[in-house]
């Protein structure tokens, strides 16, 4: 071979090295390409699931709050209906209100509570908002005599000793409702969201 077609063999085989360093460059763009885009989807999942989660916290969150109001607005209502009428005035100096004020801030607290167990239901998986709302009833129950223990004491009545028990009783049945559903909660967000 004469130094001429060693010259085109060499340049024939440059072009050929090229070529295939070409469509390997290509080859590895387009793969580190797909890789990238699989990557974004990952991410964009990842950061989806962490919203989804962290919606569902919030809504849990939101709804225990608002059980632990009711369980406070309870607590006001008896203070208040069980009260002399010089103690309501000194706590209604102090903030409490009226009677009638604390019973429709309770009502209103209640239909807060349904308000954000329904929105909890968004959120979470049929089971857990069964939990909440198995609370609700719970605080449902409450006001029944509550409501009639409250009429009772307004219109001065006999016997208001059997309704207070059995509110009495119906509130500590709320109460261990709730405190479960805070301790089942606080378990399971505890943990990893990957291992829920």
């Amino acid at each position: 071979m004469d130094q001429g077609d060693a010259a085109v063999w060499a340049a024939g085989i440059g072009v050929i090295g090229t070529a295939i360093g070409a469509v390997g460059g290509y080859l590895a763009g387009r793969a580190q390409g797909k890789a990238t885009v699989e990557g974004v989807k990952l991410q964009l999942e990842g950061q989806r699931e962490d919203a989804v989660w962290q919606a569902e916290l919030d809504a849990f969150a939101a709804l225990i709050d608002q059980f632990n109001a009711a369980r406070m607005q309870i607590g006001n209502v008896v203070a208040l209906f069980d009260a002399t009428q010089r103690e309501r005035r000194h706590l209604a100096s102090i903030g409490f209100g009226t009677r009638e004020e604390a019973f429709a801030g309770l009502t209103a607290c209640v239909k807060e509570v349904v308000s954000r167990e329904n929105a909890l239901r968004l959120r979470t998986a049929p089971a857990y908002a069964d939990a909440a709302t198995a609370v609700r009833e719970r605080l449902m129950e409450v006001m029944e005599p509550a409501r009639a223990w409250c009429v009772a004491r307004e219109e001065r009545a006999r016997g208001t000793a059997s309704l207070r028990q059995e509110l009495d009783a119906r509130m500590d049945t709320y109460r261990a409702a709730l405190d479960s559903l805070v301790e089942d909660s606080q378990g399971r967000f505890s943990r990893p969201r990957l291992e829920r």
